[in-house]
C-alpha cells in the first residue's frame, strides 16, 4: 500500500485536510501519525452521518477483481465482495482496526491505536 501526498484531491478533499505529512504505516499495520477531523464531507458519503469525522486515504498496490472490507472483524453493509478499487478512504476512530481482503485474501490490516486525532 501507498500513501497519497498531500496535494493530491480525494473526493472534493485535499489529502493534507484529511491528514498530516507525518503519517505513515509501520510494518505490522500501525498507522502513526495526524489524522484531522473533517466536516461537510458529502462527496465521501450521501448519509449526513458519515460526512464528518476521521478518514483515513491510502492506495493498494495489491491487484484483483473482488474485495471486502471488515471493521474490527466484521464487513460491513454493502463492504463485501465489492469490485475492486485500490484507492480507498476509510472513516476512523480510535481503537479500530480494518482489514482489507483482495480476492478472499487478507492484504493488509490496519490500526489506529497510536494515531494523533487533530
Amino acid at each position: 500500500m501507498t500513501l497519497y501526498s498531500g496535494g493530491q484531491s480525494l473526493l472534493g478533499k485535499r489529502v493534507s485536510s484529511l491528514v498530516g505529512n507525518d503519517l505513515k504505516v509501520l510494518a505490522d499495520g500501525s498507522v502513526v501519525g495526524t489524522i484531522k477531523k473533517v466536516t461537510g464531507y458529502t462527496q465521501f458519503s450521501s448519509k449526513k452521518e458519515e460526512q464528518s469525522g476521521y478518514y483515513f486515504p491510502f492506495k493498494l498496490t495489491k491487484t484483483g477483481t473482488t474485495m471486502t472490507l471488515k471493521k474490527n472483524g466484521v464487513a460491513g453493509e454493502g463492504k463485501e465482495d465489492m469490485p475492486f478499487d485500490p484507492e480507498i478512504i476509510l472513516r476512523v476512530s480510535k481503537g479500530d482496526t480494518f482489514t482489507i481482503e483482495v480476492d478472499d485474501t487478507p492484504a493488509v490490516t490496519l490500526n489506529f491505536k497510536n494515531v494523533t486525532w487533530a
